[in-house]
């Protein structure tokens, strides 16, 4: 038997067999890159979340200041 295995996951590998958890990690890192984006306060955001987001709080910020100032 053969005590081939990956000093970085520990996965067990068959002999002249390559280890993918370096590309595994770097593919996840960059769709987590793709899919999520920093919002103003610091969290975490999808980023097909953020306009319709955006658009909310400037409703609520508008409609704030319409009840309590009388703005337009």
């Amino acid at each position: 038997m053969y005590n081939y295995r990956c000093e970085d996951c520990g996965a067990y590998l068959d002999p002249g067999e390559r280890c993918t958890c370096h590309s595994t990690h770097e593919r996840n890192l960059q769709m987590v890159d793709e899919l999520l984006t920093e919002d103003w306060d610091g969290q975490m955001m999808l980023k097909e979340t953020v306009p319709s987001m955006k658009s909310k709080k400037i409703e609520r910020h508008n409609t704030y200041m319409e009840e309590e100032y009388g703005y337009n």
